[in-house]
């Protein structure tokens, strides 16, 4: 959810005119402004999940400008896109409310700033190559992310129970066992592609899902001990249904478009991914 900060800025000055406009160095030190209002997004996860006298707990708001070509040459600087660090500078630059880590924040609630910024950039039609679940064909479509888009809150399912902790434990549906989730953050993120890094530069295999399943799970059978001999050795069905639980019950931001299939005219919904084009549309 977004709202408008303009009534809080006011309407920008309109720049006085001019006879003969000066060369442009000479007007450096004119005072030329323009201002668009920011947004003021609402976090998804409500700040349940921070800790006690966290900012976002107290106001689960960020405000965020509007992308300038300032930004856009973030998202083009080929030193950030190599070290995979293009989103984190970005939001550094756009993000207004300084009160809190950036590497706090949880990732559904860093999408919901992603997003926000993506729709004031770039408006809200959103190209997506989808493919047709009934014949496989591939068709290009355009979504409309006003419609399609919503902040989607904490949602408890039949055999999820939440801890004191802010963790959530089920019971794997193979091997029985009492599995303990939370939340990954910004630093989590951050953690997993720094490991990722050490692994490539001594030509060690990485998973990125199993390290992702070490870092969500909290214990197993309340052992911690047990995460890693679990995760290395776990069954498919326990895989599945953890991936299941995390989609169903993670706040964050979903995105969910529908499409005719032009070979077979059926009518498909899917999930519209955050991914390169959502932020680079025009590349």
């Amino acid at each position: 959810m977004m709202r408008n900060s303009q009534d809080r800025l006011g309407a920008p000055e309109a720049p006085q005119a001019s006879p003969e406009p000066a060369p442009a160095m000479a007007q450096q030190g004119a005072d030329f402004s323009f201002v668009a209002a920011n947004d003021i997004v609402e976090l998804p996860s409500n700040g349940e999940f921070y800790p006690e006298g966290h900012a976002l707990r107290e106001s689960p708001t960020v405000e965020v400008r509007q992308m300038t070509a300032k930004e856009e040459d973030i998202l083009l600087n080929q030193s950030y896109l190599k070290q995979g660090v293009v989103v984190e500078k970005l939001l550094h630059s756009l993000v207004i409310t300084k009160d809190f880590n950036l590497d706090d924040l949880l990732i559904g609630d860093k999408n919901a700033i992603l997003t926000q910024v993506r729709r004031s950039a770039y408006g809200d039609e959103y190209p997506v190559e989808a493919v047709c679940r009934s014949c496989m064909t591939k068709t290009e479509n355009t979504f409309d992310l006003e419609e399609c888009v919503r902040n989607k809150p904490l949602t408890l399912v039949e055999g999820v129970e939440r801890t004191e902790k802010n963790t959530f434990t089920f019971i794997a549906p193979k091997t029985k066992a009492k599995v303990e989730i939370r939340f990954l953050t910004g630093a989590d993120e951050k953690a997993l592609a720094d490991k990722e890094k050490k692994y490539k530069k001594h030509n060690v295999d990485f998973s990125a899902s199993l390290e992702t399943y070490k870092m969500i799970i909290v214990s197993v059978n309340d052992d911690p001990s047990l995460v890693g001999s679990y995760v290395d050795n776990m069954p498919l069905r326990d895989a599945k249904k953890l991936k299941e639980v995390m989609k169903e019950i993670q706040p964050g931001i979903e995105m969910k478009g529908q499409f005719v299939c032009p070979s077979c005219e059926t009518e498909v919904e899917m999930d519209l991914p955050i991914n390169f084009r959502f932020l680079w549309p025009d590349l």
